[in-house]
């Protein structure tokens, strides 16, 4: 008994310092200062230093009131703080859950002051741009829309356990990815579903909370999108966050619009997905069914995925520890879907981004 309980904790610790660790180890000293890539988040207490031009108030970028010291101390930029009025259920700020421009006094430009999650039911996602990791500058979907006229659009969402300075690290390295296979011809747009760094049980936790804006992020960039035209890539946990979406009862309704022959999605990337397989298999053909590709990047030599199964074994369990990560559980998805062995990359649980991008770019 002791015993057990011993290798329960051990495992846990190393399931909660693994993905942080990864996310250290992996991560690029130089980053190009041209690459423009535009990211949504929920993190819902985004701030911005104001040091560059701006031409209004703060408050789609203050936090909240009511914050406790806890959560201050949830990730590690989170340093200066400045409250402002909370949303109301039905009110104007809520509107921006589907992507609610902003109004020229609302748009500001600055240096990353503070960035981690605390939720009330009611928090608005902010759309972001920047051509480094240090100056963003609000926007909206509109904007955004107008950027990516006449190319490819790739949404990225995230794993666990990571601030939104890794997120934004992870979306610059896929970006690269991208342009190294298709130039100038796609724009890439991250979904940061606000995780804790370091933080597993804290990640599972958010991904419940940050769903319903999820879904309703997704309901509006769809319905501005030709069908067939957007490519999705999910890493690990976050792949959960998109299944969820595709198998939801909102889902369907937005599937009644897609004209006859045509697919929701272009392509759909599970890559390392940290997930059941015994969950997903009664989903495998209504998943595969809204795009025209679907491709699974797994691997029998990824300790973090590995270990996730471990820990939900632990006392004789076994549903939910067949994750989808694990190319011996991946490839009985096959032929429905596409799998790929990537253990011979030797990353981990790191992204593959080179091979994603050539991927996307002979798609």
């Amino acid at each position: 008994m002791y015993l057990l309980r011993f290798v329960t904790i051990f495992a846990l610790a190393l399931l909660l310092i693994l993905p942080g660790f990864s996310a250290v180890s992996f991560a690029r000293s130089e980053k190009p200062k041209d690459e423009h890539i535009y990211i949504v988040s929920d993190r819902a207490t985004l701030k911005l230093d104001g040091t560059g031009n701006k031409t209004g108030n703060m408050q789609d970028l203050q936090v909240r009131e009511g914050v406790s010291e806890d959560a201050l101390e949830s990730d590690q930029e989170s340093k200066t703080l400045t409250p402002y009025g909370q949303a109301t259920e039905g009110s104007a700020d809520s509107a921006s859950l589907s992507g609610r421009p902003f109004s020229n006094s609302d748009f500001m430009e600055g240096k990353l002051k503070s960035a981690f999650f605390s939720d009330n039911g009611h928090d608005k996602l902010t759309w972001l741009a920047t051509r480094d990791d240090e100056s963003f500058r609000t926007t909206d979907l509109d904007s955004f829309l107008k950027a990516c006229r006449g190319k490819k659009v790739v949404l990225f969402v995230h794993g666990c356990c990571v601030s939104f300075k890794e997120m934004e690290r992870q979306a610059r390295d896929l970006d690269l990815g991208l342009k190294g296979s298709m130039g100038d011809d796609v724009v890439l747009l991250a979904y940061d579903w606000a995780t804790p760094a370091w933080f597993y049980p804290g990640s599972l936790k958010n991904m419940e909370t940050t769903q319903v804006r999820f879904n309703h992020f997704m309901e509006a960039l769809s319905s501005k999108l030709e069908p067939g035209s957007l490519c999705v890539v999910m890493h690990s946990l976050g792949a959960n966050l998109m299944v969820r979406y595709l198998t939801g009862p909102q889902f369907g309704a937005i599937e009644k619009t897609v004209p006859a022959g045509q697919k929701m999605f272009h392509t759909l990337i599970f890559s390392r997905p940290d997930m059941s397989l015994e969950s997903f298999r009664p989903h495998l053909a209504e998943v595969a069914a809204t795009a025209e590709n679907s491709i699974i990047l797994a691997a029998e030599n990824d300790i973090n995925i590995n270990l996730s199964g471990f820990v939900r074994s632990l006392g004789g369990k076994t549903f939910g520890s067949f994750r989808l990560g694990q190319m011996h559980n991946a490839r009985e998805l096959f032929p429905q879907m596409s799998v790929m062995d990537v253990g011979s990359l030797k990353l981990g649980h790191k992204i593959p981004y080179q091979l994603i991008g050539n991927l996307l770019g002979n798609l």
